[in-house]
């Protein structure tokens, strides 16, 4: 399962096990993309 099936999970059942498991997923996720800003779009990653 990815991060956001857990989030899923999470906001149809409230369970804090599926809540604990997306954040750590996230985390996971996020840590496992490269940062290397010279092959991205103009202001890709703005909010």
């Amino acid at each position: 399962m990815e991060a956001a099936d857990y989030w899923q999970l999470f906001v149809e059942t409230g369970s804090p096990e599926a809540y604990t498991m997306y954040s750590k997923l996230l985390k996971q996720e996020e840590a496992d993309v490269p940062y290397n800003p010279g092959h991205s779009p103009k202001g890709y990653g703005l909010q």
